[in-house]
């Protein structure tokens, strides 16, 4: 952290640099938003269920558009895989 500055001064930055387009937010349900560059390539994420970290899952198992039900139309999706990092398990 940085002495002086205030935690609104960061939220602000971080709104700042969604809104450019350099970060985006990255929902992990039951967590407070986190923050990636918004350039990677698309992919997945794994929460360790003991330590709450989230890491990168590189990669992603492909098109899920069949997924939807009859009618609906898919337009992006999200994975987040659960279980125990490696200092966790």
């Amino acid at each position: 952290m940085i002495p002086g500055i205030g935690i609104a001064t960061i939220y602000r930055n971080l709104k700042s640099l969604v809104e450019s387009g350099t970060l985006k937010t990255v929902e992990i349900p039951g967590t407070a938003p986190r923050y990636e560059l918004a350039d990677l390539d698309h992919h997945h994420h794994f929460q360790c269920n003991t330590c709450d970290k989230v890491f990168d899952i590189h990669g992603c198992p492909g098109n899920l558009k069949q997924m939807g039900p009859p009618g609906f139309t898919v337009i992006s999706h999200n994975i987040t895989l659960h279980g125990y990092c490696p200092d966790c398990k």
